[in-house]
């Protein structure tokens, strides 16, 4: 009896891995690449010290600081102590609010130093390969090359570009598995579809705002295909229902609705995608030049799918020119190709996704290099909801993905052998990793070398404050955003030692508004369980004669007398 129902767990999991094993293997080339770049000591959930280096991962590990020391609200995803008197929510801060609000659970059994952001790296790196390899399988049935492919999907400039500075924005899985969602979409009951969709809404509202739009996208343009095509379009059309509704739900859970959200108008034409931007490498090729480019903030517009995806694009299309001159001049044939493969199977929606991602991507000032080509004339109503958006060019990462899926395929079906189409994947896959090295070795020193962090405030006072339970808040009187640094070490300080601060590098700017008018109110009457910290330029404000002025590291601070 034991044998046989050892026999057949045996014989279960040899079935579960014939099954799975092409997006367990992606996900392991995820995880492996995952290791070679960023090492494994980020992986340790203590070692806090490498989020502490500065810009937007420290504004992600921050943010989960100050979430987790403050009390709970409902919506559950607003905190107090990162914006006090006034709540923020956790989404603001880029700190995966899925991981943010579950480990919050556990706060009184978690180490005083604890992140979960390596682990969440890794995780994404992995479900990149896997749903690499998913689509990829899906065209070429072939696992090997599936598997060899999903690297690409791993390695892309627009994913490890983000992923080092955003890491919530590392979860362009989503759009690799809303892509699959589509795909996959006439093989799937109703009710399948629907919760899968569900629960793609879900991930996209907990993880990151920009994926929602971003995924919606494809459903809609999966459903507009098959509206075109006159298929039966009520699947879609609740599939769609149910991804609005989830998305919905979970933002407005997690306190994303708590508070008018005004856009940021800076940004627009300042972050779009560029129409050389498939072709432009910035930084990321030693092969190729890097091109001109248009805005403050061009790099958001990355949409360079890497040289070895534009090897196997090249190679793909003159396996078609050979087979189209060997097919019509040497056999006669009248119909040397059949493109059943690509327009019948999703083709249309396909064409669709890249229309709408590229002109959501460009923004109202579209540019070619340097020269801004259009400027549109929006209605109110449209500037203000694509000044929401925000940094445009993020839109062009469906059409990369799509790019990356297209050439690979291409390749595997024009090749005229299949060990050549195989061994020339693995060449260019090399020959990927090899041209962007200097990229990947900079992310390897970043997060692969052990970093100690040092605050500024080394001033002796510090310690004294801290050790002081009657001080609850920072104030910082003066702008310090433009000092990201330094008020980032203060910062530290105040989630340190469990205190609050008046307002934080967060993307929401209504908060930052009320911010600065609750200032005003704060300084007429200062209070004695605050520190007020002002810039050491700021000497002129420091004018109240009921307090009582230090000037130490940069900053001169203020309290009560």
């Amino acid at each position: 009896m034991g044998q046989g129902g050892q026999r057949v767990t045996v014989q279960g999991m040899l079935n579960y891995w014939k099954k799975n094993n092409v997006w367990i293997l992606g996900a392991l080339v995820g995880n492996i690449t995952f290791i070679c770049i960023f090492g494994i000591h980020v992986l340790n959930v203590t070692y806090t010290d490498w989020l502490l280096g500065g810009g937007d991962i420290t504004q992600n590990y921050l943010g989960w600081c100050f979430f987790r020391n403050s009390d709970w609200f409902f919506p559950i995803g607003l905190m107090d102590n990162a914006s006090y008197p006034n709540t923020v929510s956790v989404i603001f801060t880029d700190s995966v609010p899925l991981f943010a609000v579950f480990f919050k659970l556990f706060r009184a059994v978690l180490p005083d130093k604890f992140q979960y952001f390596g682990i969440w790296a890794m995780l994404c790196m992995g479900a990149q390969g896997a749903f690499g390899a998913l689509l990829i399988y899906h065209y070429v049935k072939k696992k090997a090359e599936a598997v060899v492919g999903s690297l690409l999907f791993a390695i892309t400039p627009v994913m490890l570009g983000q992923m080092s500075l955003n890491l919530a924005l590392g979860a362009q899985w989503l759009i690799l598995l809303s892509l699959y969602l589509g795909i996959y979409r006439l093989e799937m009951t109703k009710k399948k579809y629907m919760i899968s969709w569900g629960i793609a809404g879900l991930l996209a509202g907990s993880i990151q705002l920009y994926f929602v739009p971003m995924c919606g996208f494809i459903l809609l343009s999966f459903l507009l295909a098959d509206i075109l095509q006159r298929r039966k379009c009520i699947k879609n059309l609740l599939a769609f229902l149910a991804y609005i509704g989830a998305a919905i739900g979970v933002i407005a859970l997690l306190g994303g609705f708590s508070h008018k959200h005004l856009p940021d108008t800076t940004l627009l034409g300042q972050s779009g995608f560029n129409f050389n931007g498939l072709l432009n490498p910035q930084g990321w090729s030693q092969v190729l030049t890097d091109l001109p480019v248009y805005g403050v903030n061009s790099s958001e517009g990355l949409a360079y799918p890497g040289t070895g995806i534009l090897l196997t694009l090249f190679a793909g299309a003159l396996a078609w020119v050979l087979h189209f001159i060997y097919k019509f001049f040497i056999k006669r044939e009248k119909e040397p190709f059949s493109f059943q493969w690509s327009w019948e199977e999703n083709g249309i929606a396909y064409l669709i996704l890249v229309v709408i991602c590229v002109f959501v991507a460009l923004s109202p000032k579209a540019a070619f290099g340097s020269d801004l080509i259009w400027n549109l004339e929006l209605p109110s109503w449209l500037a203000s909801l694509w000044q929401r958006i925000g940094s445009s060019g993020r839109f062009i990462w469906p059409v990369v993905f799509l790019v990356i899926l297209g050439s690979v395929v291409w390749m595997e079906k024009r090749m005229p052998w299949e060990a050549i189409a195989a061994l020339l994947l693995v060449i260019f896959g090399v020959i990927q990793i090899v041209d962007g090295k200097w990229q990947l070795m900079q992310r390897q020193v970043q997060f692969g070398t052990d970093y100690t962090y040092e605050s500024r405030l080394e001033d002796e006072r510090w310690e004294e404050w801290a050790a002081d339970d009657s001080l609850k808040h920072v104030v910082f009187v003066s702008y310090m955003l433009d000092d990201e640094d330094l008020m980032y070490s203060l910062s530290v300080f105040a989630a340190q030692n469990g205190m609050t601060v008046n307002y934080f590098n967060y993307s929401c700017q209504t908060i930052r508004s009320l911010a600065a008018e609750d200032l005003i109110d704060e300084m007429v009457h200062v209070r004695e369980d605050t520190l007020y910290i002002y810039k050491g330029t700021d000497e002129g404000l420091c004018i109240n004669t009921r307090m009582e002025y230090e000037e130490m590291d940069g900053v001169i601070v203020g309290t009560v007398k």
